[in-house]
């Protein structure tokens, strides 16, 4: 008898099925990023370039329109939100992509960063400048 070891099992063991790859996002995709990012950078400068609000109370009462800045500010967070979403979307898709990266998703992957910048440079003009131009308003 031969040892316990040396002896062929029964049973082989199963090859695992190669993990599928996700499909890189359209490069159309990777570019709407760093434009995104950069009209949300815009939109956040724009913000304190509009007239504000004389009286909030009355906004928030309906009792008068909005301001044109309230209604910027309201463009610039909901575009900072999707500038910032599609980066990460590209991330995603790129995580199981061979590495090196080809020279055409490398290039997706450097907009995507980009856009992601210019995106949190937006999302910090928009939010420290609120914060310095307080509940009235006015700086």
């Amino acid at each position: 008898m031969s040892p316990m070891g040396l002896e062929k099992l029964p049973l082989e063991p199963i090859d695992d099925p190669p993990r599928k790859q996700c499909t890189p996002a359209p490069a159309w995709v990777a570019l709407a990023a760093p434009w995104l990012g950069l009209a949300s950078l815009i939109l956040a400068i724009v913000i304190f370039l509009v007239p504000g609000s004389r009286d909030p109370r009355a906004e928030l009462s309906h009792a008068q329109p909005y301001s044109p800045a309230d209604r910027v500010l309201l463009v610039a967070i909901y575009t900072s939100v999707v500038a910032v979403f599609i980066p990460l979307v590209i991330f995603w898709q790129m995580r199981t992509q061979p590495r090196p990266l080809s020279p055409p998703l490398a290039a997706q992957r450097l907009q995507a960063i980009v856009g992601l910048i210019l995106a949190l440079a937006g999302i910090a003009v928009i939010y420290v400048g609120v914060a310095i131009r307080g509940p009235g308003g006015h700086l």
